[in-house]
């Protein structure tokens, strides 16, 4: 049987058009720079401009409260709001959290513990934040983390700069990271997985791509592969220009397609690529992908 998103209780569609209303609702000032991906928003009234985000891990929360893998929950936290963030050209300095819980106990001071360890292993520093007691709002033994991120801005990326021939270059996932996981869930609800005999850790936290801040300046734009899969990533970063790329035989991705098609992969999970950038030169962390094209777009393994 091969399985769906939208099976699994998540309709990405209606997502968009949800967002759609919003950025059709909501007033612009003339103090935010205008940043095409959508990943982070700059603002133009300090020196230099900051950025600022927001995001939370999903529902693969459940499965780090279920097996006390905190650290990597902790990761995913750091690493969803860290990515985007440097997807506009900031360096990430400071954290917010958000952590609404059936009761406080000791879960919630486990993951503050990791949290706190992992900004500092990233130079951020946990400056502010609210935990809220809602036991007719979640379940006992249950908690969700949200969190928000500043960083300085260090390099306005020039998405009009690219241009056909120009190279896709990408920094492999850890994982599935912290999208598609209502889907997931399903998938090992419904097939009676155990994940401790998978073949890979299928909770390893985000990977958080610190390394690429030094290269800002040989980088044309930037995407951070998460909801909407590798396909919404590469909508973002290439805008209306084409693209054909190459995808490697990652373990965890060839577990996937045993239950989903390839479309919904594509479409859902970053596919084994957690980052991916453009620039002129393949002389960068990480490896080619593919090449920028005029209109036509691949995607083959």
């Amino acid at each position: 049987m091969k399985y769906t998103y939208k099976q699994a209780g998540v309709d990405v569609k209606k997502g968009d058009e949800f967002a759609k209303i919003i950025k059709e609702n909501v007033n612009i000032p003339e103090w935010i720079l205008k940043e095409p991906t959508g990943y982070a928003t700059v603002l133009l009234f300090t020196t230099p401009p900051i950025a600022v985000t927001a995001d939370g891990i999903g529902t693969k929360i459940l499965l780090h409260i279920e097996h006390g893998t905190f650290k990597e929950a902790a990761k995913d936290l750091i690493a969803m709001n860290y990515n985007d963030l440097i997807c506009v050209g900031a360096k990430p300095i400071a954290f917010l959290d958000y952590i609404g819980t059936h009761k406080i106990g000791e879960i919630e001071k486990k993951f503050i513990d990791a949290l706190i360890k992992e900004l500092k292993n990233c130079d951020m520093y946990l400056v502010a934040g609210e935990t809220a007691e809602m036991p007719d709002m979640y379940q006992e033994n249950h908690f969700d983390v949200a969190g928000f991120a500043i960083g300085t801005l260090i390099k306005k990326f020039e998405h009009s700069h690219i241009k056909p021939g120009d190279y896709i270059m990408a920094l492999d996932s850890s994982g599935f990271h912290s999208n598609g996981w209502s889907l997931i869930r399903k998938i090992i609800s419904e097939e009676k997985i155990n994940i401790k005999d998978l073949p890979f850790d299928i909770l390893k936290g985000t990977r958080i791509y610190k390394e690429i801040i030094p290269y800002f300046d040989k980088i044309k734009a930037m995407a951070h592969v998460t909801g909407g899969g590798i396909t919404r990533a590469l909508r973002r970063l290439l805008g209306n220009l084409g693209y054909e790329i190459n995808i490697e035989k990652k373990e965890f991705v060839d577990w996937i397609l045993k239950y989903v098609e390839f479309d919904e992969a594509i479409n859902t999970f970053n596919m084994g690529y957690g980052l991916l950038y453009v620039s002129e030169t393949d002389e960068l962390p990480g490896k080619v992908v593919g090449r920028v094209k005029e209109s036509e777009r691949v995607i083959k393994f």
